[in-house]
């Protein structure tokens, strides 16, 4: 049922998000020196990227 195929890929959406989101987590709790070592650089947040989209949209 096509009902079913959705949410079962919303289901694996989530879960891939979820593990992503702990795996920063964890990379971010780590001290400095080591996420130098892993060449770890943290992603941007979403709220950062959602004001970098609309300043740019109202400087057009």
């Amino acid at each position: 049922m096509p009902l079913f195929d959705d949410l079962g890929r919303i289901g694996a959406r989530y879960k891939l998000a979820r593990s992503a989101r702990r795996t920063v987590r964890i990379l971010n709790a780590l001290p400095p020196e080591i996420q130098r070592d892993l060449d770890w650089h943290p992603p941007s947040s979403l709220m950062a990227s959602i004001y970098r989209s609309m300043a740019t949209a109202v400087r057009r």
